[in-house]
């Protein structure tokens, strides 16, 4: 498919719409700009597709996509019964306050949610929206009011569609704003507001303030202006240690010359590398408190590598309620929706015995029993295993002794290594040794590394971090 880049914006209002509104985005299918374009995000897991200004990303499986009819002029926003599993994210760029939304539609059937929302990354949870809904019951159009939350360059308007219905067919998108009220006074301050320090390497956010409106921004740091920062947040990452001058200005139609803000000190140093600790205490891991963000998710060669400690992944919390120093994890999410860890092992060390109890799912909901995914620790299958994602399954009074523990999990049919989901897992120090009813076998397990993998040897068997037996 040919990917069109030309970007369809600020074109000329809608009839309908007020005479006083900007337009800040309008696209229509019928458009000659939308003619080569059939179907995008066929493929489930797509990379982004940008369209004319549009972003198309489809995370079902399998996929079931955005469609255009050249000939009707439409675009088919599919029907899904799994939920929030494909977006349309649309690019306005410097809004904090009210947007209005107008979707011309065609189908007298649609009984649709579409949700907006703010963001700054498009990435599988940006996919879990939960702001501004309005059902789509009518042949005509739809408009919805929309306060964005956000600034700068980046921010985008989210459109998605979400439960089970009939396909959604979509003829025209605009996105406009009221027209701002006129500004008589010049801008007179200016000030910054941030973090005053941050490691290399890593974002810090910035933001400008000022007394009166203004319409044009800029930042310099260390007396060289800054290409590109034009909006009143901006985004720094040092390169290298070292405190950092950074200043910014701000002026709209009534000033002749920019004025700038007292200088803003950014203290830049090298995150330090922490190593491991074992665990000598009872310790409750719950990933409601894990990290500071919704998702950490890795791709490419950091997906299933080798085991990292989690206090050295950036925005993990390490603290009171997140020993997150203990913890080894190999998958794909460190953190996902802000409540589990979706992997294939996870593992720590325990310098005394006890119990363990682990909360966990599976990654989707099965229909067959032997796709059940079976916890696994230190390769014993604990429990009857989960079949679905939205059931949660405890395996509770799992002896352990002192020394290093390895949770996994393996399918329920073939015992093949497979992810779950982890909510939340709590070692309970000197609980009850001899509480084997949800064990097969209460076997000491030895761990083992051979050409830098982990291996567990129990009973003479050998299994990987998963709890799959190696043949």
């Amino acid at each position: 498919m040919k990917k069109l880049f030309t970007f369809a914006a600020a074109v000329l209002a809608s009839v309908a719409m007020m005479a006083d509104d900007v337009v800040l985005f309008s696209t229509d299918f019928s458009s000659a700009d939308w003619s080569e374009v059939t179907t995008i995000c066929s493929q489930a897991n797509s990379e982004n597709e940008v369209i004319n200004g549009i972003t198309f990303r489809s995370y079902a499986s399998p996929a079931k996509p955005y469609t255009v009819d050249n000939a009707a002029g439409t675009l088919t926003f599919c029907n899904n019964n799994s939920g929030n599993n494909y977006f349309m994210a649309i690019p306005v760029q410097n809004v904090n306050g009210k947007v209005i939304v107008t979707i011309g539609t065609v189908s007298n059937s649609q009984r649709v949610n579409y949700l907006f929302r703010e963001t700054n990354e498009i990435v599988a949870s940006s996919v879990s929206m939960t702001s501004t809904a309005a059902n789509i019951n009518t042949n005509s159009s739809i408009t919805i009011e929309y306060e964005m939350k956000g600034t700068g360059d980046e921010a985008l308007v989210m459109l998605g569609r979400q439960g089970s219905g009939q396909a959604t067919v979509i003829k025209t998108i605009t996105i406009s704003t009221p027209q701002a009220e006129a500004i008589t006074d010049p801008v007179g301050q200016v000030s910054i507001s941030g973090a005053a320090e941050c490691f290399v390497g890593r974002k810090v956010a910035l933001t400008a303030t000022v007394d009166v409106k203004a319409n044009a921004y800029k930042w310099s740091v260390d007396g060289v202006d800054v290409e590109g920062a034009a909006s009143s947040v901006f985004e720094f990452t040092p390169a290298a240690e070292g405190t950092f001058s950074i200043i910014a200005y701000a002026k709209n139609d009534n000033n002749s010359d920019w004025v700038a803000s007292a200088a803003h000190e950014v203290v830049a140093t090298i995150k330090p590398v922490v190593e491991q600790v074992a665990v000598s205490e009872t310790t409750v891991w719950d990933w409601t408190k894990a990290a500071s963000v919704t998702s950490i998710q890795w791709e490419g060669d950091a997906k299933d590598a080798a085991p990292v400690l989690l206090a050295n992944v950036d925005n993990m919390n390490n603290d009171e309620n997140f020993n997150s120093q203990a913890l080894l994890f190999s998958g794909e999410y460190p953190v996902r929706d802000g409540k589990y860890c979706q992997g294939q092992s996870l593992a720590f060390t325990t310098t005394v015995a006890g119990t363990l109890e682990v909360v966990y799912c599976n990654t989707g909901n099965r229909s067959s029993d032997e796709d059940k995914r079976i916890l696994t620790v230190n390769g014993t299958k604990y429990g009857e295993g989960a079949q679905r994602s939205d059931t949660d399954v405890t395996e509770s009074n799992i002896p352990i002794e002192a020394g290093d523990v390895v949770l996994g999990s393996v399918l329920k049919k073939d015992d093949t290594a497979q992810y779950i989901r982890i909510k939340k897992v709590t070692f309970t120090k000197g609980g009850d040794e001899t509480a084997i009813d949800n064990t097969e076998a209460a076997v000491k397990a030895v761990k083992v590394v051979r050409n830098g993998q982990l291996f567990i040897e129990k009973n003479g068997v050998i299994y990987n971090a998963q709890g799959a037996i190696v043949k």
